[in-house]
């Protein structure tokens, strides 16, 4: 089993609360992260939800079941415990304004991956690393499209 660690830092230039509001918007993930449905068992969001993020095609799809153990709207941060049964650890989110118009995403994740010799594990998290910053990427893109149809613009 491996122990597989990425951070990603990314700065977006949206407002920080809308870029919250995306990220706790757990079915939304569906929307920006490729090959990925989301399915809420229990909850309305907030602390004690329970999801599953599906990634992948048929056979090769990996269910990711979480629970969201803190939620804060006012300092931006979430705690996301991956509950198995196939991955375990923890996910920290936390968004930091800089300005009116542009904000730093943090994405702090450890998650334990059965059947993956550590050795792999460097790897596999440059890997994930840059598919999660280009996920990031993608939901910038559509929040911009989104906030410029509500603005006619």
């Amino acid at each position: 089993m491996a122990l597989v660690h990425f951070t990603i830092n990314r700065h977006i230039t949206l407002p920080a609360k809308v870029v919250f509001a995306e990220l706790i918007d757990w079915r939304g993930h569906a929307h920006w992260v490729p090959m990925t449905r989301v399915n809420v068992e229990h909850g309305d969001g907030g602390v004690g939800t329970v999801f599953v993020a599906t990634t992948g095609l048929g056979p090769l799809a990996l269910p990711d079941r979480m629970r969201v153990d803190e939620l804060d709207i006012e300092t931006m941060t979430v705690r996301i415990a991956k509950i198995g049964p196939v991955l375990t650890g923890d996910v920290r989110l936390e968004v930091r304004a800089v300005d009116n118009a542009g904000c730093d995403v943090y994405w702090d994740e450890k998650v334990q991956v059965p059947v993956l010799p550590q050795i792999f594990a460097r790897p596999v998290g440059a890997v994930a690393s840059l598919a999660f910053t280009l996920s990031i990427n993608t939901m910038a893109k559509q929040l911009r499209g989104r906030l410029r149809g509500k603005l006619g613009v």
